[in-house]
């Protein structure tokens, strides 16, 4: 039963839950509707998953500049989130700071909005190779502190037992012990689409073949042991009716925070160790010649004092349909 015509907040939420399908069916185009609803009421909330969606294309037309106005009207009619995202993407750092301390400016928002140079958030920093096999590279100041800041507090309040995917279904296993915050769409918003615009410039595979991006947390003493990121299983066809042929291509991790102890990054089959800096990247290849790359294996160091943060991206070698 839909909510009440007149009730526009409980029109986003439940539109939103369709959209997101946690705890609740996944019913996407049924979502899309209940938003567009609640736009046409002008509810600022609505607006703001709206302009998620205008930005991906997802169950409506795409349209930065129409995304961009829809986050701009959000944040004027008090949508904290779409706030926060014209914060994170301006190029007007003196303004952001006024926004942040709650300054008056008038037209703040259409302001902040104008700011917002797409072109130039999009663009990766240079990336250097640093082996072969695997082929591995390395991307210092991927991201900025205030980025990385901003993905952790989207996601640190949801987090949950990491598990791994089977390539039918996530399941708990004994390797992993850190926990995990899957993104979907909504959550994500604008700024993590134009970071997986970035990622996607940076490997140059496209964004239809990345899995939903993942926050992991190590909290002391957790890690991952050595394992594969490719999924390949005679034994275990992908996907839910074992029909999807792709596998993991690649995978890049970008590290949302610094000045803990432990957690590095080994690849245990060719001695290679890293542990970036907040912001920096890493991204190596799961495959070669289209075979699962043994050379590949790798792991998540235990956490010996403070915590650890980082993005994970995983990337299919075909559009991710598993």
């Amino acid at each position: 039963m839909l909510p009440d015509s007149g009730d526009t907040a409980a029109m986003t939420a439940l539109g939103t839950r369709l959209l997101i399908g946690r705890d609740a069916p996944f019913e996407p185009e049924e979502g899309a509707k209940l938003i567009a609803s609640a736009v046409e009421r002008g509810d600022a909330q609505a607006m703001s998953v709206m302009a998620t969606l205008k930005g991906a294309g997802a169950w409506t037309s795409p349209s930065w500049p129409d995304a961009l106005a829809l986050l701009q009207r959000a944040a004027e009619g008090g949508a904290a989130d779409a706030r926060a995202q014209l914060v994170m993407l301006t190029g007007d750092r003196s303004l952001a700071d006024q926004a942040r301390c709650g300054e008056h400016v008038p037209d703040l928002w259409r302001h902040l909005r104008q700011s917002i140079d797409l072109e130039k958030w999009i663009i990766p920093a240079p990336c250097k190779q640093v082996c072969d096999w695997p082929k591995i590279w390395t991307v210092e100041k991927f991201a900025t502190p205030e980025l990385c800041a901003w993905l952790v507090s989207r996601g640190k309040d949801h987090l949950w037992p990491g598990m791994m995917f089977n390539g039918q279904k996530s399941v708990f296993h004994a390797i992993r012990t850190c926990s995990a915050f899957a993104f979907s769409l909504v959550e994500g918003g604008l700024v993590l689409l134009l970071l997986r615009i970035r990622i996607s410039l940076l490997t140059g595979l496209k964004i239809e073949q990345m899995e939903p991006p993942q926050i992991f947390h190590y909290a002391l003493g957790q890690e991952i042991k050595a394992h594969h990121d490719s999924l390949y299983s005679p034994e275990h066809p992908l996907g839910c009716d074992g029909t999807y042929q792709g596998d993991r291509l690649a995978t890049f991790l970008m590290y949302l925070n610094d000045g803990y102890e432990g957690g590095d990054l080994d690849f245990v089959k060719v001695g290679f160790i890293y542990k970036g800096k907040t912001g920096d990247g890493i991204f190596f290849s799961s495959m070669r010649e289209g075979k699962p790359d043994r050379q590949s294996l790798h792991a998540a160091r235990p956490v010996t004092k403070g915590e650890k943060y980082i993005l994970s991206q995983w990337i299919h070698d075909r559009p991710f349909k598993a």
